[in-house]
């Protein structure tokens, strides 16, 4: 029985120009572009005794490096989607810097402003309001 569903057929057109494999690889060329531009900036930061913003642009650049050195890979076939694999690293390391909430605030009353507590209070309805709602619970039954 053949399925009918348009989403669940192959595409019937193919698109020239772009493949995967072709938009990887320009991806790598922006991120080795973008690793020149931070060693240059480093060299400057370098000449002008700026060694801290030098090691951090220097830093940067080889990440970057080493990112586009992955889209290349996997422009060839050769590794998984960096993309993917930055999604999932980021994530892990989400979960292993995780610090769960705590509260510095205490629960006692006399630390709570008179105010706040008063405000906290529940409003007293007024007779319309609360003859309203006794004949809608009445009707509900």
């Amino acid at each position: 029985m053949p399925d009918d569903n348009p989403q669940n057929q192959s595409p019937a057109y193919t698109f020239l120009g772009r493949s995967p494999a072709n938009e990887l690889l320009e991806i790598a060329q922006l991120y080795h572009r973008e690793a020149k531009y931070l060693l240059a900036r480093a060299h400057e930061a370098q000449t002008a005794d700026r060694q801290e913003e030098a090691k951090l642009l220097t830093d940067l650049a080889i990440a970057k490096r080493e990112q586009a050195e992955e889209f290349e890979k996997a422009a060839r076939g050769e590794g998984t989607d960096p993309i993917v694999a930055g999604i999932l690293q980021s994530e892990q390391s989400h979960r292993t810097n995780f610090t769960p909430f705590t509260s510095t605030y205490t629960s006692t009353e006399e630390d709570i402003p008179p105010d706040l507590i008063e405000y906290a209070k529940p409003r007293r309805l007024n007779p319309i309001v609360r003859a309203v709602a006794w004949i809608g619970s009445w009707i509900a039954h």
